[in-house]
């Protein structure tokens, strides 16, 4: 049955008139019902759709509808991804070399264009005669209500914040332009067709802000945290753009109303989410008999820490029930204890003299993707609970300890060292540990709320085994080259493999578009 209403009044008051769209087969189906929903609309007409789909222009109708409050439509879902972009911030090193451990050659101009895409592509479904949420009129004021609030919103934050982008260019790193572009254009499509005709526009719009915003990370021009807080900027100017509308234009150039206020969770749990979420749990890894000859009687190399997660996730379910999916996340693990044998060394330590140590960065990168089993327990319209069962891989990178060390250059002869009385500056890897590609083993539950039209809140919990192989790396006389002009030493480096079994339960929340 296709009876669907939606209105503007302010708050206290009545609407009395709002557009109404009425298929002829429900006409059909049950007439007596429309006869009672229409009894007090005395000039009510029918449209009937040509073999496309589409209405007649300008020959849309009214019906009567007894109360809606002004704004009843617009939803919050972008403050998440606001107040996540804003926290991330003092997290940002955690996943600052998703550029430079996975993709140090990626260079593309896409993004350039692709965040236009989603508008440009409700703009040409409106062109093409296919009518959507607005009339013309109404889209192009939405539209550009949409976009100059975000524009307002990102240039006055940009040259507040004074954030350094990756690549050190500029100083207006947060948050993303590139991606608030985007998620207003997706968050138009979706709210002109995606929640009118389709979901599947809402996913194609989504998909292509997302790509924009992975794209802006992959070329080194914006922070993880600018991304987040571009995409819920993006999507609430959005918001805000069409309440505008809403109160200038109230019932006049609606032409299609909302499919459904919320989307039934027992018929369609197929999802495509954006995810956020942190890792708990200690991983360890004990030092090498080895290596405690130079960094000391330490019992640790290293320790996972809290780790941050951000990624995307999509299933399709064959039944209410069953379904395949896959995930893609990237971790961001904080080291811990690293540091500490550098900053507060044992008397057993056998450093350089003269060495200082640095550490350009405190945590370690996991790219993780994996694909499986996806399962569907819905109790009610609004609530479900899920399941997966899921295989893949992930690939952790590394983390070094750089040493520094200056002094006077000499010459090597076969009995005697003269010094030329020429400075001399090392710079070196002291230490790396490098990870691999493993075999991921998981599995997981949630709980889908839904909230409005195709959007749902979910909490999840995690869990996924590896075994991974670490390689650490350990070069304490890197400097000998740059000291001594002739010289026969060669690599004296030390290098022991560590296999762990890495065990993570991941919690977070996760952004939903449900069809």
């Amino acid at each position: 049955m296709f009876f669907f209403t939606i209105g503007i009044a302010a708050k206290g008051e009545h609407a009395q008139y709002t557009n109404l769209l009425i298929d002829s087969a429900f006409i059909a189906n049950d007439s007596a019902f429309i006869a009672n929903a229409i009894s007090d609309s005395a000039n009510l007409t029918f449209l009937q759709p040509d073999s496309l789909g589409v209405l007649p222009a300008k020959k849309h109708t009214l019906y009567h509808l007894d109360r809606v409050h002004l704004g009843r439509g617009i939803t919050y879902v972008g403050i998440p991804l606001v107040i996540a972009g804003v926290f991330g911030k003092s997290e940002r090193h955690r996943v600052y070399y998703l550029h430079n451990d996975f993709s140090p050659k990626f260079k593309t101009w896409v993004d350039d264009y692709l965040q236009f895409a989603p508008a440009a592509l409700a703009t040409g479904l409106k062109v093409m005669g296919l009518p959507g949420k607005s009339s013309n009129v109404r889209y192009l004021a939405s539209s550009g209500f949409s976009f100059f609030i975000m524009a307002a919103f990102v240039n006055s934050i940009k040259y507040t914040a004074n954030q350094m982008r990756p690549d050190n260019s500029t100083r207006n790193s947060f948050p993303s332009g590139h991606t608030a572009t985007a998620f207003v254009a997706a968050t138009i499509l979706h709210k002109e067709y995606g929640t009118t005709i389709s979901p599947l526009y809402s996913i194609a719009g989504y998909g292509a802000a997302t790509a924009t915003g992975i794209m802006r990370m992959l070329n080194n021009r914006h922070w993880m945290s600018d991304v987040f807080c571009g995409a819920g900027i993006g999507i609430m100017s959005t918001e805000l753009g069409y309440l505008v509308s809403d109160m200038l234009f109230k019932d006049k150039g609606l032409i299609r109303p909302d499919k459904e206020e919320m989307v039934d969770l027992r018929t369609r749990p197929s999802f495509f989410s954006i995810r956020v979420g942190g890792i708990l749990g200690q991983q360890k890894l004990t030092m090498p008999e080895s290596f405690k000859e130079i960094l000391g009687q330490h019992q640790l190399l290293m320790q996972f820490g809290t780790a941050s997660v951000v990624g995307v996730e999509a299933a399709y379910f064959l039944t209410p029930h069953i379904g395949f999916g896959t995930s893609w996340q990237l971790v961001g693990h904080h080291v811990k204890r690293l540091d500490r044998m550098f900053k507060e060394p044992s008397a057993t330590a056998n450093f350089p003299s003269n060495t200082v140590f640095s550490f350009p960065r405190t945590g370690i990168n996991e790219l993780c993707a994996s694909a499986g089993l996806y399962l569907s327990l819905p109790f009610s319209q609004r609530w479900a609970m899920g399941g997966k069962l899921t295989v893949g891989r992930n690939n952790i990178k590394d983390i070094t300890v750089t040493a520094n060390k200056a002094g006077i250059m000499a010459s090597v002869e076969p009995k005697d060292t003269y010094y030329n009385f020429r400075p001399y500056s090392a710079s070196w890897d002291f230490l790396t540990i490098h990870g691999n590609k493993a075999l991921l083993l998981g599995t997981g539950l949630w709980c889908t709320m839904a909230y409005k039209q195709n959007y749902c809140w979910r909490a999840y919990v995690d869990f996924n085994y590896s075994r991974n192989k670490f390689t650490a790396t350990l070069d304490p006389h890197g400097w000998i080259k740059q000291a001594y002009t002739s010289t026969k030493q060669g690599d004296e480096s030390i290098s022991e493999t560590i296999k762990k079994n890495m065990v993570q339960i991941g919690a977070g929340t996760v952004f939903s578009i449900s069809f």
